[in-house]
């Protein structure tokens, strides 16, 4: 048996908020995490949402039903099974999204990629990666993907003004975990905000940085 892949062309979806314009002075591209859907996932934003701030959730390329055979659809950035070329085709993905937007045109517009949850690890490969401008990184209630450290000279990482977020209630990271994540990530110079809740993005924290 001899495994093989083609490379095909695909539709993907993509929710945004607000209006990229003149009055635009900040664009964010929020990654939903595993199994959520990025219309709701945009709707946590919505206290954050004003005349100045565009944000743009992509969807996973790969949906499927949370439970069983029918019922809530949620979508997954990657698995394991056959993950070196997911990681490439949603960095693709990614970045095409983000040169539709043709962002240059703009003066001084601060560009800020989130990921929660899972997608964290997958915004970390985007911005490590990509060729276009980011100005800051934040990781909400997920990892850096391990394998980007330690950072190669190029990295978009290096480039970037970067954020850890984590609820100290946080159901999948305890204490222990975070202080070894903290260390792991001391060479990405990040900012840490903890915050009294859960593996939930509450827009209050996000408050500071917009």
């Amino acid at each position: 048996m001899t495994e093989h892949h083609l490379e095909i062309k695909k539709t993907a979806r993509y929710f945004t908020s607000g209006k990229l314009d003149k009055n635009t002075k900040q664009v964010w591209f929020v990654l939903h995490g595993w199994g959520m859907n990025p219309k709701d996932f945009l709707a946590s934003f919505e206290p954050l949402f004003n005349d100045e701030i565009f944000f743009v959730a992509p969807e996973a390329l790969n949906r499927f039903y949370i439970k069983g055979s029918g019922g809530v659809i949620g979508a997954t950035w990657m698995t394991r099974e056959d993950r070196l070329n997911e990681i490439k085709d949603y960095i693709a993905y990614l970045d095409s999204l983000y040169q539709q937007f043709d962002l240059a045109q703009f003066d001084d517009l601060k560009i800020t990629a989130l990921g929660f949850s899972q997608g964290a690890s997958t915004v970390s490969r985007w911005v490590d990666a990509s060729k276009n401008k980011f100005n800051s990184l934040i990781v909400y209630a997920g990892e850096v993907a391990p394998e980007l450290f330690p950072l190669k000279s190029e990295s978009g990482l290096r480039r970037t003004k970067n954020t850890f977020i984590c609820g100290t209630k946080d159901e999948y990271f305890t204490a222990p975990t975070v202080a070894t994540m903290k260390q792991t990530y001391a060479e990405m110079n990040f900012t840490t905000i903890d915050f009294d809740g859960k593996h939930v993005v509450v827009p209050e924290v996000l408050q500071k940085l917009v």
